[in-house]
């Protein structure tokens, strides 16, 4: 497998191939063009159990794409609250800032997420 077909894997939401990559020896920080890992694809889509799997790996949570964003920061946009709180718990820094200066709080709190934006603001 290559690493495209993993990202995507994680991007869609396909735990087997995931899993699979991982067992054929892929990165598990392995990024695309733009620096985005897995765990950040699967934490933009909602993807919870390739979150945990990927964590489990060692997948570095505070990575960061070349935009600035991490994975903390795609969950909270999206509104995947059991992602965020998932990624607190394993030391995601919720102080991180963007490109333009957003943080994940900023996002969320763009987007209406309260019950987000009060997670993050425990956690910071």
């Amino acid at each position: 497998m290559n690493e495209e077909t993993f990202l995507d894997a994680a991007e869609n939401g396909d735990i087997d191939t995931v899993q699979q990559g991982l067992e054929e020896g892929l990165d598990v920080n392995t990024s695309d063009e733009h620096q985005r890992t897995a765990l950040m694809k699967a934490a933009k889509h909602g993807h919870l159990d390739i979150v945990q799997l990927l964590i489990e790996e060692g997948a570095e949570v505070n990575s960061r794409d070349n935009r600035g964003t991490s994975a903390l920061y795609w969950a909270s946009s999206n509104g995947h609250h059991d992602i965020v709180q998932l990624l607190i718990n394993n030391h995601s820094d919720v102080d991180v800032m963007d490109d333009r200066g957003w943080s994940a709080k900023d996002q969320a709190g763009s987007h209406n997420y309260k019950d987000i934006v009060h997670l993050l603001e425990e956690a910071g």
